[in-house]
């Protein structure tokens, strides 16, 4: 991976708070950017980076965390999907993907329980969350434009997620 800015500052005439851009071809050198791959273009907030780091700093999983901006299709309550990008997908959820599966799914963001949804891999190689997907935007009160950050993990007979809004 090609190494880039820690941060770019995208501020603008109507603020004065810095912001830092990650995504599929914008690399950071910070300490959290090796667990974490960044699935769309994200711009952080100093409250979003403070939260992401702090989480990193607290757990830094064996499966790298995939932090992404959730948008329109995905939070669309009636046929929402959560699509997870080729690249993450071969690199850290085929070998858990041979057969479509269903995976517990909760969030640390509020005292939601969480629920099962079916993930499996699709023809394009992405992975892909379908059933039971509008319960968990419903459940970790997930709105457009809030950039989440997904927790795999290899619990002991199966895979598992936890799902985390970045503070706004």
């Amino acid at each position: 991976m090609a190494a880039g800015p820690s941060y770019i500052n995208l501020s603008d005439s109507k603020s004065d708070e810095e912001t830092w851009l990650r995504g599929p071809t914008i690399y950071g050198m910070e300490f959290f950017d090796k667990h974490c791959h960044f699935g769309n273009e994200v711009e952080l907030t100093k409250a979003n980076l403070d939260h992401l780091k702090s989480q990193v700093n607290d757990y830094k999983p064996q499966i790298p965390y995939y932090v992404c901006k959730m948008g329109k299709t995905t939070n669309n309550l009636t046929r929402g999907k959560m699509t997870f990008n080729k690249e993450y997908t071969e690199e850290h959820l085929k070998n858990y993907l041979t057969v479509p599966t269903t995976i517990p799914i909760t969030s640390i963001t509020n005292a939601w329980v969480g629920t099962r949804v079916r993930i499996n891999k699709v023809a394009t190689g992405h992975a892909v969350i379908t059933t039971n997907w509008p319960d968990v935007v419903m459940g970790a009160e997930i709105k457009d434009g809030d950039i989440c950050m997904f927790c795999f993990y290899d619990g002991t007979r199966e895979l598992g997620c936890f799902v985390t809004r970045l503070s706004n």
